[in-house]
């Protein structure tokens, strides 16, 4: 049930929009785009790139690009911020994170030297609502919060409907569901002050999911029907297929499949996979159920099958797994067993992909505890430099006041300084109570992390045993064979995380002493390249190394070498498919240089300054879907640091990367 709302919300979240691309509005307002450099062209730019910004982002980009030239030569008073705005958010869309960012940062610091208070306001919500698609709960709070403070303060009430909705969204995705119902409250009850249908709807449409997720199904229903109404007035087709779907849903789950599988019909019969693949495949999956139900097992099947096709090709997990499961039991209905047996080993394989993440996700929110917990730490702090300064004004009135005599001057200097001494000994107990707290969370992370690392490395390990037991046995079809190679590599994804979560631990508690060995530079070097092949070709990246350091060379072997995997590695990792990674070993006075360039999307200045930092999440990703669980550098510098060395940096956004590590030679 969870995840199938949480595919509903996305829907909210973006399909709605889209339908909202009204072309005939957007044929007016090109119409009335004149070569004149005036503010009516920037307001009618702005516009056109706003309503493309969904269903053509890149058009949006372009309209923007030319409002803001424009904006900028006519001196614009307020709003030039708004196509800064605009074009963060296309980026958004096309999943360009790193770019929407630099684009809202640039208009909030716009908006800022304009004075332009509303757009600064959308500027922090549009930054907050980029940061929650990317996962980074904390950045996401901190600019949603100042976002509402804004609009709060102008009773700007558009913008709160935004921000409400936004926070709502967050409060949701922890599981605060009281929270997020009293914010999407608020925005609906806004949105129908300000009177815009397809705003009602979305908000109506966000209130059904609350409730839904809150086990309360005919409020949930009842809300889409009250949509359903409105978007049925303004013959909006593609909002009511969604509407239409998602109560398709709901019945299905209340057990009343006849009159979901009729509203999955209507649906089909609005959209098409080209129009919106989404809610055609979720159409389909209704449709396809209903007729296994009726134990119409072929027909369903020829659905299933598409709908899993589609899902591969799209990169959607959750769909590739609901069809699979559903294809499989068709094929047990029918007798095919060894087809069955087949696709529930499929659904298997791509299930433990998503669970791979579970782990990360637990860290993840521990982290955002923490973060919320160092806030009010610091507002107590901040309280308590306040008071200090308070005290010493008092001060200088004191001495400003000694010519009125010395007498009344002493007596109001001893309340003033009792007074502080009160204050100050209650903010004191205050912060040693929440430093007390605030590390017995810490403990309590540290701990739970490694319980959970441990109690998972013993039966990963008995699945990588198991799996080369039945590789040595032999006589296995080369299909099975295919699926232990995919259940070994998932198993050893899982198994170096917990390596580095407890490599990570251990090395901030007690640290660990490098032991010098002599190592042969070229046979090692040559060995190490070797074992990255695979993942380069795999990626049709080429792998260049390049050796030039001594015949031998005395350190760690271990740190060397965990050292050169995890910088080699990160590099094949972000790269995209045929790019060129280049790896060079070199001796240099008392040591060697180790080089590892690459040509993907390096890093943003924001990233340099957290990158050494562990589980932080920087802007590039993974190109072709393996796993980042923000450790690697961190574990990098700190074997660095341990070996006496530096590591240093050269990288632009966009522009690829370029490590470089110098390790002085030990004495053995």
């Amino acid at each position: 049930m969870r995840v199938k709302f949480l595919f509903l919300s996305l829907i909210i979240g973006s399909a709605l929009p889209v339908s909202a691309q009204n072309l005939t509005t957007i044929d007016s307002l090109r119409k009335s785009l004149t070569p004149a450099k005036t503010e009516a062209q920037f307001d009618l730019l702005n516009a056109i790139g706003f309503e493309y910004r969904y269903s053509y982002p890149d058009s949006t980009i372009y309209y923007c690009s030319r409002a803001f030239e424009i904006g900028t030569q006519i001196s614009v008073k307020k709003n030039l911020s708004k196509p800064l705005s605009f074009i963060g958010l296309a980026y958004a869309n096309k999943g360009v994170y790193n770019k929407s960012a630099e684009y809202h940062e640039k208009a909030i610091e716009v908006a800022t030297n304009q004075k332009d208070s509303v757009q600064l306001g959308f500027g922090y919500n549009n930054l907050g609502r980029m940061y929650f698609d990317g996962g980074d709960l904390v950045r996401a709070s901190d600019n949603l919060v100042r976002s509402r403070d804004i609009f709060e303060a102008l009773q700007e009430k558009l913008g709160l409907a935004y921000v409400y909705r936004s926070l709502a969204n967050l409060y949701e995705s922890q599981d605060q569901f009281d929270q997020a119902l009293d914010m999407s409250t608020r925005a609906y009850e806004l949105r129908k002050e300000l009177g815009d249908p397809r705003s009602i709807v979305s908000s109506l449409l966000e209130l059904a999911l609350i409730y839904e997720e809150m086990d309360s199904t005919e409020i949930a229903l009842q809300k889409m029907k009250i949509a359903d109404s409105i978007v049925r007035q303004a013959n909006d087709r593609v909002t009511l297929a969604e509407l239409e779907l998602g109560m398709a849903e709901i019945l299905f789950d209340e057990k009343k499949e006849k009159e979901a599988s009729a509203k999955a019909e209507e649906v089909l019969s609005i959209v098409s996979e080209l129009s919106n693949q989404k809610l055609f495949i979720r159409a389909s999956l209704i449709k396809g159920k209903y007729l296994t139900l009726q134990k119409r097992h072929n027909e369903a099947l020829i659905i299933f099958e598409d709908v899993i096709k589609k899902a591969e090709e799209s990169g959607n997990l959750a769909y590739q797994i609901e069809a699979t499961q559903a294809a499989a039991q068709c094929y047990q209905a029918l007798g095919q067993y060894s087809k069955a047996h087949e696709l529930n080993d499929k659904r298997e394989v791509l299930e433990e992909k998503i669970k791979n993440t579970d782990l990360q996700q637990q860290i993840e929110r521990l982290q955002f505890q923490l973060q919320i917990e160092k806030k009010e730490l610091e507002n107590a702090m901040l309280k308590s430099a306040q008071l200090k300064s308070e005290s010493q004004l008092s001060a200088q009135r004191f001495q400003n006041r000694l010519l009125l005599g010395l007498i009344i001057s002493i007596t109001a200097a001893m309340i003033i300084f009792w007074n502080f001494s009160r204050k100050r000994k209650r903010i004191n107990k205050q912060l040693q109570a929440q430093n007390h707290q605030l590390s017995d969370l810490n403990n309590e992370k540290d701990s739970l992390m490694n319980i959970v690392a441990h109690d998972l490395k013993a039966p990963l390990n008995r699945i990588l045993g198991l799996t080369r037991v039945m590789e040595l046995e032999g006589g296995l079809p080369d299909k099975q064979l295919e699926y232990i190679g995919m259940i070994k590599d998932s198993t050893r994804a899982g198994s170096n995380l917990i390596l580095d979560l407890l490599d990570v631990n251990a090395m901030k508690e007690v640290g660990s002493t490098p032991i010098p060995n002599e190592i042969k530079l070229k046979d090692w070097f040559a060995e190490r390249m070797n074992s990255f092949q695979v993942a380069a070709d795999t990626k049709r990246i080429e792998l260049i190394g390049k050796n030039q350091g001594a015949e031998l060379f005395i350190t760690d072997a271990d740190f060397l070498g965990r050292i050169f995997d995890n910088l080699v590695s990160n590099a094949i990792k972000f790269s995209p498919n045929g790019k060129l990674v280049q790896v060079s070993i070199a001796s240099v006075h008392s040591g060697i240089k180790i080089v590892v360039k690459d040509e993907g999307p390096g890093f943003t200045e924001t990233d340099k300054q957290s990158m050494f930092q562990k589980f932080k999440k920087l802007s590039a990703r993974p190109t072709g879907g393996e796993s980042s669980n923000g450790l690697g550098l961190a574990i990098v510098k700190t074997l660095v640091d341990r070996l006496n060395g530096t590591i240093n940096l050269e990288s632009k956004s966009g522009a690829g990367a370029e490590f470089t590590v110098f390790l002085p030679a030990m004495k053995k």
